[in-house]
């Protein structure tokens, strides 16, 4: 089997050649011919994706392999000193346990790996003696211990720490979890997109078949920086370590979770947004539907300006379209519409309601608007992943510094990624339609 870092370089070579094709044919102003369309589908829709997915195995059997031998080590020490260092394994002491569910952390190792978070924050950001001697004895100190803002020194980020970032932010994020996602191996790519089939003809028994080409295009994704840092008090109970990795950890990855979502969906343009110019400004006049006169917020609006929305969506074969809305417009209006509509037994109205709406299913965007306005998109219906593209140049990371507020007795913790967001199918055409728009009359 190939080793993960083997495999790091196959992704990394299919994506140098993926930039390169579309290179050539950029600098050559043409489209894509039909040898390299075909190259550029097999490495995005399989050669990719295959290779991320040995990756992933690789890495599970990688980590089994680590956790085994580390638990077969924590068995044969039995705390004896080790090169003048104490060797133990990691347990959360009773002062510091919780007793309510965590946010960040999963599994059954949840509280463990908040523990560890905490350490490194109070060892890092507080300079608990406490904690930093958890850290050296556990291997989560980097260099000499002189300070946390650059060089050699410091407290490592904890892989644990990193993980439920990436995972939070993926769960609470709607436009990344539906939009379609690839991996972006500069800070500028090209990717191409399909404009407009081929043209089907009746050529006659011995007639010449007439040819005709495929309208392919591109969508350009650039990279950019989004960052969040947030400031804590030095003076934090150090028995509170669990409930402090936790709370940072959460109120980090929902950050960037809602920034860019309100990228993807509100975006208009400016550095507000990234740069991104979401749906609620790309979308072509053609591809939205306007409520009906006097329908002026999600609290008016009736049936069949829903239906007069699905009217407007073209069925995609292949495609999963569904409802996008704020949960306070969904109640003023579809749940509204539904609860009109009767036929409702004791258990519908007590019960959990899976959120359908006109046979599609619906997803909360909670940046999108609350429906109150007059002329605002209030609800989205169609197929993200065919619509729009999000590119990831660089995961998430994070770091920990004591200088830059040092007179305010606060530590600063930063946590960026490199991300790229192009709403490229606008709806100026049918073919270019897999999402349209209901908005709200404006008198």
């Amino acid at each position: 089997m190939r080793s993960a870092k083997q495999i790091r370089e196959e992704i990394d070579a299919l994506r140098d050649e993926l930039e390169a094709i579309v290179a050539v044919a950029t600098k050559e102003e043409r489209e894509l011919n039909e040898e390299e369309q075909a190259r550029v589908t097999h490495i995005v829709e399989n050669a990719i994706p295959q290779a991320e997915k040995a990756r992933d195995t690789r890495d599970k059997i990688d980590a089994e392999r680590k956790a085994a031998g580390a638990a077969r080590l924590a068995e044969e020490i039995d705390d004896q000193q080790t090169e003048g260092q104490p060797v133990a394994r990691i347990t959360v002491p009773a002062r510091a346990r919780i007793h309510g569910k965590l946010k960040a952390f999963t599994g059954p190792d949840a509280e463990r790996d908040a523990y560890v978070a905490g350490n490194v924050a109070l060892a890092g950001i507080y300079g608990n003696d406490r904690a930093s001697e958890f850290c050296r004895t556990h291997g989560l100190v980097r260099g000499s211990m002189t300070g946390l803002s650059g060089g050699s020194g410091g407290f490592l980020i904890p892989d644990e720490m990193e993980r439920a970032l990436t995972r939070l932010r993926e769960e609470r994020g709607v436009f990344t979890r539906f939009a379609r996602s690839i991996p972006m191996g500069s800070d500028n790519i090209t990717v191409p997109r399909l404009i407009s089939d081929v043209t089907a003809y009746w050529p006659g028994e011995t007639d010449e078949i007439t040819a005709s080409d495929a309208g392919l295009g591109s969508a350009q994704l650039d990279a950019r920086k989004l960052a969040c840092l947030t400031k804590v008090s030095t003076e934090l109970d150090e028995d509170a370590v669990v409930e402090i990795g936790d709370m940072i950890t959460t109120s980090m990855a929902y950050a960037m979770a809602d920034k860019i979502d309100s990228a993807g969906f509100l975006g208009d343009g400016t550095s507000t947004y990234g740069g991104v110019t979401g749906l609620a400004n790309a979308l072509n006049a053609a591809a939205v539907q306007d409520a009906a006169s006097g329908n002026v917020s999600a609290a008016t609006l009736d049936m069949a300006d829903f239906e007069a929305t699905l009217a407007l969506y073209p069925q995609y074969a292949g495609a999963t379209p569904r409802w996008f809305i704020n949960s306070a417009a969904y109640w003023n209006c579809m749940g509204r519409l539904l609860d009109a509509a009767g036929g409702n037994a004791v258990s519908d109205l007590t019960g959990t309601r899976e959120m359908m709406f006109l046979g599609y299913p619906v997803t909360f965007a909670q940046v999108m608007s609350t429906g109150g306005a007059v002329s605002t998109h209030v609800a989205y219906f169609g197929d993200l992943g065919l619509a729009a593209t999000v590119g990831v140049r660089r995961s998430v990371q994070t770091a920990v510094s004591v200088d830059r507020y040092f007179e305010n007795d606060l530590i600063g913790i930063r946590c960026t990624q490199r991300i790229a967001i192009n709403v490229h199918e606008r709806g100026d055409t049918v073919r270019t339609r897999p999402i349209v728009a209901l908005k709200t009359a404006a008198s």
